[in-house]
């Protein structure tokens, strides 16, 4: 009989798919920035459990080195170039690494046309 597999340990924490609920109805004034690190390959799941979604826009807002260059699209998927469609949940992906330190706005309609925009800060 062949020996067991060998099990290998890393370092460190890997990414983490950060849940965030998006809701067809008017926001919390304080409504605090989701917080992605690159270097453990965080992504974003959206979900709806009302109804289906889409991603409208990323929009640029700002980074901590307070320059005005950024990358268009924050993660490897180009939203909403990626997909137009209605969905119930959306994962963003990793982060670029030229992201860090912007934060985004991101700007979800649902199918009845309402609108809401959780923000997104990208870090290390």
């Amino acid at each position: 009989m062949g020996e067991p597999a060998k099990v290998f340990e890393f370092p460190g924490e890997i990414g983490d798919r950060k849940i965030y609920v998006v809701h067809n109805a008017p926001e919390p004034a304080d409504h605090p920035a989701i917080q992605i690190s690159i270097s453990r390959q965080d992504s974003v799941h959206w979900i709806s459990y009302s109804q289906k979604f889409r991603v409208r826009e990323l929009k640029f807002e700002c980074n901590d080195k307070h320059t005005q260059v950024h990358p268009e699209h924050p993660f490897y998927r180009e939203f909403p170039r990626d997909s137009g469609e209605f969905q119930a949940q959306i994962n963003s992906g990793p982060a670029r690494p030229e992201a860090e330190g912007c934060t985004y706005e991101a700007f979800f309609e649902f199918e009845d046309g309402s609108q809401v925009d959780p923000h997104i800060q990208i870090g290390k």
